[in-house]
């Protein structure tokens, strides 16, 4: 079994700072508004959008934000194990799919989005959720966006090209 890191190398640098450059603004934002924000403080951005201060012990979206759950460890240990898969996905030829530059991309959305997230319930035991747009019942972060925007991608793009 080859763990072959060098497997498509221009591309997996270009991935590499993408995910990197993803989550250090995603951590950057989460900062600021634990500087500045009190729990459930909302201020408007624009006409729609308010950044409101809210700490999701649940998932993505808030879903099952209830800190009485006690999920964060197992939330934890599965983002940590998907992480860990799309790491291989994305930077070894450990799986032998050949994927095209989308597929790729995606996942390092996904993947992006799950560090994003796990770096904070690490750090604060939850994950700062702070982006309110007014007709969306859900406060959310851009983390999460990166994991949702990479799996739309990948499954448009595994329907638009679905081969029998």
């Amino acid at each position: 079994m080859r763990l072959d890191f060098l497997y498509n190398t221009r591309l997996k640098v270009k991935l590499f700072c993408l995910i990197f450059a993803l989550i250090l603004i995603d951590q950057v934002l989460k900062l600021f508004i634990l500087n500045n924000y009190e729990i459930n403080q909302s201020k408007q951005i624009f006409s729609v959008i308010s950044f409101t201060f809210v700490k999701n012990y649940g998932v993505a979206f808030s879903f099952l934000n209830n800190e009485s759950f006690n999920l964060s460890l197992w939330i934890s240990i599965l983002v940590l194990i998907i992480c860990f898969i799309l790491f291989l996905y994305i930077f070894t030829s450990f799986f032998k799919e050949n994927f095209s530059t989308t597929e790729y991309c995606a996942f390092s959305l996904i993947l992006a989005g799950g560090l994003g997230n796990f770096i904070d319930r690490i750090n604060h035991g939850f994950v700062v959720d702070f982006i309110d747009i007014s007709f969306n019942p859900y406060i959310f972060n851009l983390a999460d966006s990166y994991v949702t925007i990479g799996i739309l991608i990948y499954v448009f793009k595994s329907l638009i090209f679905y081969k029998k």
